[in-house]
């Protein structure tokens, strides 16, 4: 049985039941159909559960490395499921019975008791719900203290020389195998036990040197000649890509806004096309499927009664709601696109540990956020090149822009011809529709707000 249907002209739900070995009452449930006589031709349905129900928890620590060996419960729907989680952190893959079933995480703790960790509600389209432990997994064990007599406990308040100078910096961690806290038992110089933890220090050593420099209208009019395009169409882009801003701070470093894209991660270190990449076993968090976006929608505010609510001038008060694009319910922002500059480069820097080139080639960049694997288009000889251009201003980024669009047939047809769903799928594929079907919109609003 195939998983999805597009709906002909002469279907009816229950033909369209009968010829997949299904109910209407199933299909009803499953694509939140009110009527079962209206449907439209072109409406795509899902057959089973098993692509739209499916919701699996990821647990990390605050490193954002993978908890291994956790006891956790999904509660949904009268239901009770019991799970451990493997190396990389995750838990077996749960099918919901609807779309609406709210289900609830828990945890085991190691007194034996049971914490609620988290509830989402199921949604449309498989859901990985990622945990974040506000503590970090450390795997060690306790020694016996050589001066302390049975029954006694050790002295709180006696120094412990520190295994590292904490007044020294660490350098960066580069190059690791296995990612994560490692522990080593060692002792003191007077014989008492000490358990050394080291983790993975971030490396940055790859972006170049902020020397700022904004985008002018004079440089988006030179741009605009350059391609043979109206001025607005650049303009549209560069804040359709980085509207609030193209660059960032970590610490007291100017860093480029970047969006980490995992899924790009697992296709360039995949061997071949058919073997899985090394890293998404263990590191599903940095190597595995496309994080979700959000939408905006505009509600009307209701009072307790269900009523709206309406202002001093007898005009309905609305509201913004954030949901997930691809559930329409509440986000788990740990799975969303672009959570924070701080939260991407976490993540990037720890994909860049156990694979320099595909790591960075796994990011958007900038003020056009231009993915890393296109370099070369943007006229650099490689990725690291690329990525120390992109620190230094937004200068660079048009200049990269500029070479990336004239070697971009589709982005530059769609650039002249001022047709802005070609330059949505220049700039992001032909699969953007399903990224952000928004995105050609956005653009002409963008493109009238310039002026042109």
């Amino acid at each position: 049985m195939s998983s999805y249907y597009t709906v002909a002209n002469g279907d009816t739900l229950s033909k369209i039941a009968k010829s997949h070995g299904t109910t209407v009452q199933e299909l009803m449930k499953l694509n939140e159909i009110a009527n079962p006589n209206k449907l439209s031709i072109g409406q795509h349905l899902a057959l089973k559960k098993e692509v739209v129900l499916g919701v699996q928890p990821l647990f990390l620590d605050r490193n954002r490395d993978p908890i291994e060996g956790l006891e956790y419960m999904l509660e949904y729907a009268g239901k009770v499921i019991r799970g451990v989680t493997g190396v990389n952190g995750l838990g077996t893959k749960t099918f919901t019975e609807t779309a609406q079933d709210e289900v609830k995480v828990l945890v085991k703790r190691l007194d034996g008791t049971v914490k609620e960790v988290g509830e989402v509600v199921s949604g449309y389209g498989n859901k990985l719900v990622t945990l974040i432990s506000q503590r970090i997994m450390v795997e060690a064990s306790t020694e016996k203290h050589p001066e302390v007599k049975p029954g006694e406990r050790p002295n709180a308040k006696e120094k412990v020389e520190p295994a590292h100078d904490p007044a020294k910096k660490q350098p960066p961690t580069t190059g690791k195998e296995d990612l994560g806290n490692k522990t080593k038992t060692t002792k003191t110089p007077d014989g008492k036990p000490v358990t050394v933890v080291e983790g993975d220090i971030p490396d940055l050593s790859f972006l170049g040197e902020y020397v700022g420099g904004e985008i002018t209208k004079v440089d988006i009019e030179d741009a605009a000649k350059y391609l043979g395009c109206k001025p607005g169409l650049i303009y549209a882009i560069a804040k359709q890509e980085s509207a609030h801003s193209s660059f960032g701070k970590i610490g007291k470093k100017i860093v480029p806004t970047i969006l980490y894209e995992r899924h790009w991660f697992r296709r360039l270190t995949k061997p071949n096309k058919k073997s899985p990449s090394p890293y998404e076993e263990k590191y599903y968090d940095i190597c595995g499927p496309g994080y979700h976006r959000i939408i905006k929608e505009k509600k009307i505010v209701n009072d307790s009664d269900g009523k709206p609510v309406k202002d001093k001038k007898g005009k309905v008060v609305t509201a913004i709601e954030v949901l997930d694009r691809e559930t329409k319910k509440a986000p788990v922002w740990d799975d969303i696109y672009g959570r924070s500059t701080y939260e991407n480069y976490k993540r990037l820097t720890k994909a860049y540990q156990l694979d320099k080139a595909a790591a960075l080639q796994s990011c958007s960049w900038g003020k056009f956020q231009i993915l890393g694997v296109n370099y070369k288009a943007a006229g650099y000889a490689d990725v690291f090149q690329f990525v120390k251009a992109m620190s230094s201003g937004d200068p660079a980024h048009i200049k990269a822009f500029l070479k990336f669009a004239k070697s971009n047939d589709v982005l530059l047809t769609g650039l002249k011809e001022e047709n802005f769903e070609k330059i949505a799928e220049g700039h992001n594929g032909t699969g953007w529709r399903k990224l952000n079907p928004e995105y050609a919109n956005n653009l002409k609003k963008y493109f009238k707000e310039y002026g042109e």
